[in-house]
């Protein structure tokens, strides 16, 4: 009998095979107190284990690079770092020391504790992490009684993988192996297991509860990593639908790379620059795969994924240098961390230990979103935000990247960051070091009080990025993520075309160059919007990049303009949505006609 279950799709694409089951169940660990003078041996014993864990993850590193995956590597060291981390290792070794836990006992109770930290976080990335920390331990535990970790060897040319979660050591084996797919229990959009089969290219959904359960080895599954839905054991009729629908997904995606090299350009000859969004330098090559221009948004918060532990501006500068040298001859947007209450992740400081945003002795704030975040922590923690600074000065040299500050509420907080900016620049002219003296910077409007002194931020950036995500949520006073009030979330929203439009008007006084970088941009229902409201750069998802060019250069400015007057003339949401629904039923039939 057939059973269909509901996951999160993560790489798009159809996949059908035999169900491959990795079932690591937890392990027994014994639990016992150590006399205190048997505890410095119970340490030594915990010291071998981290010790044997780092030669594995030295292994698989090398694996990695082999196989050509520099993401998974990094990932592995990121893994080795948490190891010796003092969260970690010294947490478990104070537990033997001075509670006289056994080393299992100690190592359990510190993991539970760190991933209870990542839980109260309330951004999916960063509490995603805990996976992580719970690989690390399993490892270390593994080595604690002696059983070796289960490896994705010899996979069959059919198998999909099934398995509670996956570590970036089975990723090597899953590259190796060819598997047609991959379903996990765990994990969400933006857990290292997504961002890893994203970079694999490989159809993969995650969050699928109770696959674990119901599916067994050798069962047929059909996996769809678009919708994220899954079928167990399909009958023929449903085998055959799937195989269908996956071969029109193929042509309608040869048809839309075809056109990859063609330019983003109205049906009168305007041109809209179309740029991806990317959180890890391995995302570059999808980004120019799928036609994109350039990098419109680097988000490195999510550098610890590339590099660990990030600290110090040379260590800034090799991780930019790295998107830099994939990005070629073509424009790239940098924002500065844009971390805070809700994005807590460590960096790590010059002493090398970690710094998060909040700590325990502080306390959670209540309204993260209102909060010490993005550039607001940047100025409060300088030295920090000095070395991420200069270590985009450094990656400037060629001369086509561009710096972006986040959050910004008040022309005080672009003043400030300038002068640091031209500070480093005049240390790195003295030392004779290779930078751009002219680094454009701009500023991110994603905040009413941003949106309202637009013209006065006009005098002073280099340039505007809409972040929609954030704009749509404190314009609306809306919370996309809670299900009572989601139904609000309206881009549509009379407000927040004024906004745009005003936004547009400001910048195109002083003329200043305004792109677009929030999910808005991806969703080619609202490009004749966009343009119409006098935007020219739109920043996206990589796979979002070659709809929206279509859509594009299906439309003419002409006819953008005269909706967006109109849009902006019409009292509610649902009024632009339904007119905008018409007017593409006449520009894109093919894209937007009826059902």
């Amino acid at each position: 009998m057939t059973t269909r279950l509901q996951g999160i799709g993560v790489c798009a694409g159809i996949a059908f095979g035999k169900v491959h089951i990795v079932d690591r169940r937890r392990l027994t660990a014994p639990h016992y107190h150590v006399a205190p003078e048997l505890r410095a041996k119970e340490v030594e014993r915990f010291e071998r284990a981290v010790f044997a864990s780092e030669e594995q993850l030295k292994e698989f590193r090398a694996r990695a690079l082999e196989a050509g995956m520099p993401q998974v590597e990094l990932l592995l060291g990121a893994h080795g770092m948490i190891l010796r981390d003092h969260a970690f290792y010294d947490a478990c070794k104070d537990r033997i020391l001075k509670e006289g836990q056994n080393a299992e006992w100690a190592l359990k109770d510190t993991t539970r504790g760190l991933k209870a930290a990542f839980d109260r976080l309330e951004q999916d990335y960063f509490r995603e992490r805990r996976s992580d920390v719970d690989i690390v331990g399993d490892r270390v535990l593994r080595n604690l009684v002696g059983v070796e970790t289960e490896l994705l060897d010899h996979l069959s040319e059919d198998a999909v993988v099934v398995a509670y979660d996956l570590s970036p050591a089975d990723m090597v084996s899953l590259a190796k192996y060819s598997a047609r797919g991959f379903v996990t229990e765990s994990g969400g959009r933006t857990s290292h297991t997504a961002i890893l089969a994203r970079a694999l290219g490989v159809p993969s959904v995650v969050s699928a509860t109770r696959i674990m359960q119901l599916a067994g080895s050798g069962d047929e599954i059909i996996l769809d990593g678009g919708t994220g839905e899954l079928l167990l054991r399909p009958s023929a009729s449903m085998a055959s639908r799937y195989r269908g629908r996956a071969r029109r997904l193929r042509l309608e995606q040869k048809a839309l790379l075809a056109d990859r090299l063609l330019p983003a350009e109205t049906s009168d000859g305007v041109r809209i620059e179309l740029l991806g969004n990317i959180e890890v330098s391995g995302e570059v090559e999808s980004v120019l795969l799928y036609g994109g221009q350039g990098i419109g948004l680097y988000r490195t918060e999510f550098l610890p994924i590339e590099s660990p532990g990030v600290a110090g501006a040379e260590a800034h500068h090799a991780a930019y240098q790295r998107v830099v040298d994939a990005v070629g001859d073509r424009p790239l947007t940098i924002r500065t961390l844009d971390l805070g209450a809700d994005k807590n992740l460590p960096f790590a400081s010059p002493t090398g230990d970690l710094v998060p945003s909040w700590t325990p002795e502080r306390g959670h704030p209540s309204n993260p979103a209102l909060g010490l975040r993005a550039i607001r922590l940047s100025l409060r923690d300088e030295p920090l935000f000095r070395e991420q600074l200069e270590g985009i000065l450094l990656a400037s040299a060629t001369k086509r990247v561009r710096l972006l500050l986040p959050f910004v509420t008040a022309v005080e907080e672009l003043r400030r960051s300038r002068e640091i900016i031209a500070e480093l620049s005049r240390k790195l002219e003295s030392e004779g070091r290779p930078h751009d003296p002219n680094l454009p910077v701009g500023v991110m409007i994603e905040t009413p009080a941003a949106a309202w002194i637009a013209d006065l931020l006009a005098k002073e950036a280099d340039f505007f990025a809409i972040g929609t995500n954030d704009l749509v949520q404190y314009v609306l006073a809306t919370d996309r993520g809670n299900e009572e009030v989601a139904y609000l979330y309206r881009p549509c929203h009379p407000a927040l075309l004024r906004i745009l439009d005003s936004v547009c008007r400001a910048a195109a006084v002083h003329g200043r160059p305004v792109s677009i970088c929030g999910e808005m941009a991806g969703d080619p229902f609202h490009s004749p919007l966009l343009v119409g409201l006098g935007l020219r750069s739109l920043s996206m998802t990589a796979r979002a990049i070659p709809l929206v060019k279509r859509m594009i250069r299906k439309l003419s400015l002409a006819e953008c303009q005269d909706f967006a007057k109109t849009a902006l003339g019409l009292a509610t949401a649902g009024e632009v949505e339904q007119a905008l629904a018409e007017s593409l039923r006449r520009w894109a039939p093919d894209l937007f006609g009826a059902d």
